[in-house]
């Protein structure tokens, strides 16, 4: 059986186009997996799994960005709880509405554009947003509880260095697509086709982290895609 058809035979949807959008909109999870294929074919574990713990996502996020990091946070919880955290590349705030929601005391937002933050964000009174800042360029005194990178169009190695006095903990997504360089195999859409180039620099990466001190709590591939379709990666680090 096919996982719309699923929804639909469990109540779940009305129709089997209702449970293709809720499913292509990343809302159908289990065991803090996103299921994101209609065609999924469910049998065996997978039945079991559904059948135990099926989790249907009423919320609706400011981004995609937002449902990565609450389906990592909801399957390896660190504590927010009124902790200071500091998001780099924040974008529309995805990151910075999931982190409030779990607690967070203060999120200091800064990101190289302007105007892209969610309004119902940028007069939140918990939110501290420091826009055109490039975080090589952001000065500050505070050493965050928290800090989460979620930046494109350029590496996380050009920024690591950075990133070291500015918390004690780092949780950041790697992104393939920013990382193996121009000349890596891609499809239409950019989205990089050579695995092996992906795991080297991944590999690379963790063991510059590593060089620096850094303890890796965790590696986990995202629950959901990048937009283009990238598999994209958690990289949870501790000093």
């Amino acid at each position: 059986m096919r996982l719309d058809q699923y929804l639909v035979e469990k109540g779940l949807a009305k129709s089997r186009t209702w449970a293709k959008q809720l499913i292509l909109e990343g809302k159908i999870c289990t065991n803090g997996y996103i299921l994101s294929k209609p065609s999924l074919e469910i049998k065996g574990v997978l039945l079991e799994s559904l059948e135990q713990n099926l989790t249907l996502i009423p919320k609706r996020f400011i981004s995609r960005a937002g449902q990565k990091l609450w389906h990592y946070l909801e399957k390896y919880p660190i504590d927010c709880y009124n902790k200071v955290i500091l998001d780099v590349g924040s974008s529309t705030g995805g990151f910075a509405q999931v982190l409030l929601e779990k607690g967070a005391m203060r999120v200091i937002c800064v990101d190289v554009g302007k105007d892209q933050l969610d309004p119902s964000l940028k007069t939140h009174p918990q939110i501290e947003l420091h826009e055109r800042c490039d975080i090589r360029y952001f000065k500050t005194s505070t050493m965050h509880d928290l800090l989460t990178c979620d930046v494109s169009f350029i590496s996380l190695h050009l920024l690591l260095k950075t990133l070291l006095p500015l918390s004690r903990r780092y949780l950041l997504l790697f992104k393939p697509q920013f990382e193996v360089g121009r000349f890596v195999k891609r499809n239409k859409r950019g989205v990089v086709m050579d695995f092996n180039a992906t795991r080297q620099c991944l590999e690379n990466f963790i063991k510059e982290a590593q060089g620096y001190g850094l303890k890796v709590m965790r590696i986990e591939e995202s629950g959901l895609k990048g937009k283009e379709g990238n598999v994209e990666f958690f990289i949870d680090l501790q000093r």
